[in-house]
């Protein structure tokens, strides 16, 4: 991240008053949860740092071990400040907390979000020296001879050779897709938090999760390839096994003409018995082996393949219905990338009657309403098929079915789109012969699914609530005629 964004970040979160609470982490994301129930999302990403306030939660989460000494120094105490280096992409949040000698301890949390350098390291004050208390990425001078970070070394900058830009930042402020920050744009953000937390789960998780999907497909397609040559194997072997009668006849027919086998015979033909016809029968023989070890050899072959053609059997299933699994993983993942930000929603003929079935209210290129009638459909259109961009309805005391208003355009939400989105969660609910219902409303990002929890069950954040009369779907359809008049 460019140094000025950082920078103004600091500038406009710089008195948060906030008390520390605990640190998590997930991958190469950190978050430092605050009493209040704010969360510093530090991203470490190897490209990329950065770091955000945010309100997302912190589900999959877990413990940071190799912070667990920061968590014993911060624990309880308060955030007075935060500024930005003014030689590096360095953030400093300032702590304090009371001391036993009625005094108050300090403490520096240092981000340095330098591209394939990021790191987080607290330190303590000592005369003219920081002192490091702990850090996440521990590096000793056989690492790096310039600079070594572990606990009780004094803290040194990282060498200066970054040249920052001081230039102001253009409101309204968005990114790219190469998640680079684009000043002046018209449909951005009019805060840089706002940027940093849209640029990171609307762009770089998304980016994440679309390499994921590509990597588990690829993944998969090699493994469906290996079973389906291990298919054709056991195919082959079995019609190979299908032969077991052709083996006893053989091992018979040389028992029964035993006497005219001469030794250094690599074939005899012999009348085949067991032909209704009394055909010819070519038998292959080991010319350096014995008559009864070339009819024991037959016998074998039948016995094996008896018990072979069993076991065959169960490994042709069991491979069959493993093929069968890669191919319905296939499918779900083609259905995860169905919709991508900016595309329409489309029918998928054969492949997800669920998601065909959707009910759906097309408004224009721009915006389009999907609505659940079911658990399984609200599950389909909340958690997969909506984008954090998107807007979310929902009664806020009746039960009723999810309605996402597709924002294919990240657009800002009309006030008329706002009102009829409440409305028809409020006609697709228990409430829907009431008047005056309230009504919930929010963005995508802030509507969460937590591991283990019932089809259709969510939890949301950041919601407002407007109360309206209920609108049926085709009084919907004739209200956005109206408009397109």
């Amino acid at each position: 991240m460019q140094y000025k964004y950082l920078a103004q970040f600091a500038r406009e979160n710089n008195d948060p008053g906030l008390f520390y609470r605990s640190v998590s982490r997930w991958r190469d994301q950190y978050a430092i949860t605050f009493s209040q129930g704010n969360f510093l999302q530090i991203s470490l990403m190897q490209q990329d740092p950065f770091c955000f306030f945010t309100q997302q939660g912190l589900i999959e989460w877990g413990d940071a071990p190799e912070l667990a000494m920061m968590h014993q120094h911060l624990n309880r105490a308060r955030l007075d400040s935060i500024s930005c280096s003014e030689t590096d992409r360095i953030i400093r949040l300032n702590f304090s907390k009371p001391d036993p000698f009625q005094g108050r301890q300090e403490f520096h949390l240092i981000l340095e979000l330098i591209p394939q350098f990021g790191n987080i390291i607290l330190t303590r004050k000592d005369g003219n020296k920081q002192i490091i208390i702990d850090c996440a990425k521990k590096v000793s001078l056989a690492e790096n001879r310039q600079r070594q970070i572990l606990p009780a070394v004094e803290y040194e900058p990282p060498p200066v050779g970054f040249i920052n830009e001081q230039a102001d930042v253009q409101y309204p402020v968005g990114f790219g897709t190469d998640m680079r920050v684009i000043e002046n744009s018209a449909a951005g953000f009019d805060n840089m938090n706002q940027l940093l937390e849209a640029c990171y789960y609307e762009g770089w998780l998304q980016k994440l999760s679309d390499q994921n999907l590509r990597s588990s497909r690829e993944q998969l397609i090699s493994e469906q390839k290996k079973k389906t040559g291990k298919l054709l194997k056991l195919q082959a072997e079995l019609a190979e096994a299908e032969k077991q009668s052709k083996w006893l006849q053989m091992g018979e027919l040389l028992k029964a003409n035993q006497q005219q086998i001469k030794a250094g015979n690599t074939q005899i033909t012999l009348i085949n018995y067991y032909d209704p016809e009394m055909s010819s029968i070519d038998v292959k023989l080991q010319a350096d082996k014995s008559v009864q070890w070339n009819i024991n050899y037959y016998f074998r072959k039948h016995r094996k393949a008896k018990t072979g053609k069993i076991m065959i059997a169960e490994q042709i299933a069991i491979t069959e219905k493993e093929i069968a699994e890669i191919k319905r993983k296939l499918t779900q993942l083609a259905e995860l990338n169905l919709l991508l930000p900016g595309e329409k929603l489309q029918h998928v003929s054969g492949k997800n009657p669920v998601l065909e079935n959707v009910t759906r209210l097309e408004i224009d290129d721009n915006w389009q309403f999907l609505i659940g009638r079911n658990s399984t459909e609200n599950d389909l259109i909340t958690t997969r098929i909506g984008r954090p961009q998107d807007w979310w309805f929902h009664t806020r005391i009746y039960k009723g079915t999810h309605v996402v208003l597709r924002n294919l355009q990240k657009k800002e939400l009309p006030e008329h789109l706002m009102r009829l989105g409440c409305r028809i969660a409020a006609y697709f609910s228990k409430a829907s012969k009431s008047s005056n219902v309230p009504v919930d409303y929010t963005q995508i990002r802030y509507v969460r699914k937590p591991r283990g929890s019932a089809p259709g069950y969510v939890i949301y954040t950041n919601q407002k609530t407007l109360y309206v009369d209920p609108l049926s779907l085709r009084d919907a359809r004739k209200e956005i005629e109206s408009w397109e008049k």
